[in-house]
């Protein structure tokens, strides 16, 4: 079962060490396209698994600037220690984004399961009062995300908007994909518009053409806004939104927790399952 998984994560994980990301990360620049390295790991249980996650990321930094590779981070509240105490993981994204920032380099905060939501983005908004280089995803398939996206953006928070991988209850979020669409295209219209940078992550070719359409119509930068999509899915649109002058990031996994990880996506959610099965030979 661990070699059927891993033939189907090699596509989407760089690997089990932080070199193999950058490795992966400066393939991507080399194409034009940015990348945002995540270190693969969540819900841990003690002080001392969160404090190896922040040197793990305090190393990654250190191995982005001297790499000269175009990767910004990204990181998970739960792997900082969430689960143990709101301080102790606040504590550990402050010393990861004040590395970043002396690095001039950004942290993005991944949004978790409802039962982290509320708690990620409060955690947020009081780092992004002393550090403008963090940002934070929100996700459409939540019936909260459009207003908690309206306090973030007026706040000057980047937001990174993507549809949400987590199987949540009705009372909390849209049941349909249609109206998940929906919401995800209403908020990637107000965030194009609010000035603040935000990234639409996202592999539905549709709303990468409304994107595109309406930032035209409303005479937006194509600098003003990024496109982000995961390793090894749609490769040839990455490539061809950089070659139209559009901001490219891809997100690249790495770790030993590989397994793990990939176990609890695919267990979460069936379409999970279908769209890693749909998209391995895509180009």
């Amino acid at each position: 079962m661990k070699r059927l998984l891993f033939f189907f994560a090699k596509r989407y994980i760089a690997g089990s060490e932080r070199q193999n990301a950058i490795r992966a990360a400066l393939d991507l620049n080399r194409a034009g396209i940015g990348a945002i390295i995540d270190n693969l790991g969540e819900n841990v249980k003690s002080g001392q698994e969160a404090e190896e996650s922040v040197e793990e990321y305090l190393a990654l930094l250190d191995g982005i600037k001297l790499s000269g590779a175009d990767s910004t981070v990204a990181l998970k509240l739960t792997h900082l220690g969430l689960d143990i105490s709101e301080e102790l993981a606040f504590k550990n994204a402050e010393i990861i984004i004040k590395k970043a920032a002396t690095n001039g380099n950004f942290v993005r905060l991944d949004m978790e399961g409802s039962a982290y939501t509320q708690k990620t983005i409060d955690a947020f908004l009081k780092l992004r009062r002393k550090y403008p280089n963090a940002g934070i995803a929100i996700q459409s398939s939540l019936l909260k995300s459009k207003e908690d996206a309206r306090l973030i953006a007026s706040k000057g928070g980047s937001v990174r908007l993507v549809k949400g991988a987590y199987k949540e209850p009705p009372s909390i979020a849209f049941k349909e994909k249609k109206d998940v669409d929906s919401n995800y295209e209403a908020i990637m219209k107000e965030l194009l518009l609010s000035g603040t940078r935000p990234a639409i992550a996202t592999h539905d070719e549709r709303l990468v053409n409304e994107a595109k359409r309406f930032a035209a119509e409303k005479g937006l930068a194509k600098e003003s806004f990024d496109f982000e999509m995961l390793l090894g899915i749609k490769r040839e649109l990455q490539k061809k939104l950089a070659s139209e002058g559009y901001q490219v990031r891809v997100y690249i996994p790495y770790g030993k927790n590989w397994l793990p990880y990939t176990i609890r996506r695919l267990r979460e959610r069936k379409e999970n399952v279908w769209f890693v099965l749909k998209n391995i030979f895509e180009r």
